[in-house]
């Protein structure tokens, strides 16, 4: 029998280890301009002056670094999106995550897409789900693969969950990835999900954009 959304084990979460790495990397290109200018004083000055010349160089690189990490955090997406072309109503879902799970012993490799975080104590709704198995072995191998994916969908904490009928499955067609975001795009296609109460959802497409998860083994 299908269950519905799923949780796993812990597992550290993209885009906070996105942020750790953009902070690094904008600290290590920055930091040394005024080192250099502490180094060129200390040739002439006194031991006060010294301090008081590294405390400023301090002070200057701490709002240097910070405020180049504000404007790279600007151009980044924080947590994806799921858009749905649900009947009558479209809905945008402002988080989305991709997890690929290597399974072995050439068995298939597990997708996830989910749009809440599966360590939370609780879900955030509306909640989806997609779930289907690849032979990519990355998710940034995925450009360009269709995958058919099991569909589990609840709008709210009392709502029925709606899935995918026995047999059918929806076709997520994954395109571009970005390096630099740490992100995938991908288009869905159209499915009717059935629910626990034996109503009908129809989906007629819709788009994501995922931020990627540290890839599972």
């Amino acid at each position: 029998m299908r269950r519905g959304p799923m949780r796993r084990g812990p597992m550290r979460r993209g885009p906070m280890r996105r942020d750790k790495r953009r902070r690094a990397k904008v600290s290590s290109g920055i930091i040394f301009l005024p080192s250099i200018l502490v180094l060129i004083l200390a040739a002439g000055c006194s031991r006060e002056e010294m301090n008081q010349a590294l405390e400023t160089a301090k002070s200057k690189t701490k709002s240097i670094t910070d405020s180049a990490v504000e404007a790279v955090e600007e151009t980044l997406p924080e947590t994806g999106e799921v858009t749905l072309n649900l009947k009558p109503d479209p809905i945008a879902i402002a988080n989305a995550e991709i997890d690929l799970i290597a399974i072995g012993d050439g068995r298939p490799n597990v997708i996830q897409i989910a749009t809440y975080d599966p360590d939370a104590s609780s879900l955030s709704y509306p909640a989806l789900l997609l779930h289907g198995v690849t032979d990519m072995s990355t998710t940034s191998s995925l450009s360009g693969q269709k995958i058919l994916c099991d569909v589990y969908y609840q709008e709210n904490e009392t709502s029925p969950i709606a899935m995918t009928k026995p047999g059918e499955a929806l076709t997520v067609t994954f395109q571009q990835y970005n390096p630099t975001e740490e992100t995938l795009t991908a288009t869905l296609g159209v499915i009717s999900l059935l629910a626990s109460d034996g109503s009908v959802i129809r989906i007629e497409g819709g788009a994501v954009l995922a931020v990627i998860r540290e890839e599972t083994e």
